[in-house]
């Protein structure tokens, strides 16, 4: 027999159930995530005890990237201005005027504290004009939390530049230059497991997924007119869903790449147990919007963290 419709008093006590039930998923919801990031927190002061003391010794290569916003003509040739770059992340608390920089802070959980990043040496690079010394000035970092499972942690750090440096068409502005990159504090060794078993799985279904995209490009065409046109719309729809698919999985990889230290070309064993990732970015900071209220980072270049040093001794 039909299933008698629900009266006028069922629909609402029905909803207000399905409305507590959504309400209770959503309160649960926020409740862990604000115990992952508070069981965290602490790791964030964890991660900055760790950091002071350390010296690293850092390939600056300024000139354009992919993704800059940086004026066409600027960098244009392709040639590079590079150096090398020795700093200590120090425990000493950063000038106050240090601490107005937004982009260093955490947030409210994480907490605002910077501390000084002290520069090692006087950075060289060759020029025509032969050798040419960089004048760099001490800075700040600070560190912010990018996830929780995998205890990755956003590091940015900042020098200032006074005199700039130029090559070629290839200029450092004078002023202060942003280092961004991302490091991992003792990341949990199962999860980098799990992280490393996916990424292999994603590489798999990459794979698959593109023999089979080419084996449709390569597809001979019906000699028949009315078939040939049949075989086309076949194509083209099975090619959407399948570069979709790949488009979805590449974008999973990365993510699992960027999140976790899974490939060891990529990161970087520091001391006290933090893996840094090898490369970052270099950056100015530029002013936008009608009041010059909102900050906008463009890219100069990149960086790479080439060795640590201890007590003067290479490690």
């Amino acid at each position: 027999p039909p299933r008698p419709a629900l009266s006028p008093v069922d629909v609402p006590v029905r909803q207000d159930r399905r409305g507590m039930m959504t309400n209770q998923f959503a309160l649960c919801s926020i409740l862990l995530h604000l115990f992952r990031v508070l069981h965290a927190f602490p790791a964030a002061n964890t991660l900055m005890g760790r950091l002071e003391g350390t010296q690293a010794e850092l390939l600056v290569s300024v000139g354009r990237i992919p993704g800059t916003a940086m004026p066409p003509s600027w960098a244009e040739s392709g040639a590079r201005l590079a150096f090398p770059l020795e700093v200590e992340f120090t425990d000493e608390t950063a000038e106050y005027e240090m601490t107005k920089e937004r982009l260093l802070k955490g947030d409210a959980l994480m907490g605002t504290r910077l501390l000084t990043v002290e520069v090692l040496n006087e950075p060289q690079f060759i020029s025509t004009n032969g050798i040419q010394n960089i004048a760099v000035e001490d800075g700040a970092y600070g560190c912010s939390l990018q996830s929780v499972e995998s205890r990755q942690f956003a590091l940015r750090f900042f020098m200032d530049f006074p005199e700039g440096a130029k090559r070629n068409d290839v200029e450092l502005p004078a002023e202060r230059i942003y280092f961004l990159t991302s490091c991992w504090l003792s990341p949990d060794d199962e999860g980098v497991l799990r992280a490393r078993k996916r990424k292999e799985e994603l590489t798999q279904e990459i794979e698959l997924t593109e023999a089979r995209i080419d084996k449709i490009n390569s597809q001979e065409l019906e000699s028949n007119p009315i078939g040939n046109v049949i075989q086309r719309a076949f194509n083209l729809r099975h090619l959407t869903v399948l570069v979709e698919r790949r488009n979805k999985l590449v974008r999973q990889l990365e993510e699992v790449e960027q999140t976790y230290p899974v490939d060891p070309a990529r990161v970087i064993q520091g001391p006290q147990g933090v893996i840094y990732a090898k490369e970052g970015v270099i950056a100015v900071k530029r002013l936008k919007g009608a009041m010059g209220t909102r900050e906008q980072y463009l890219w100069i270049g990149k960086f790479t963290v080439n060795q640590f040093f201890e007590d003067d001794i290479m490690c």
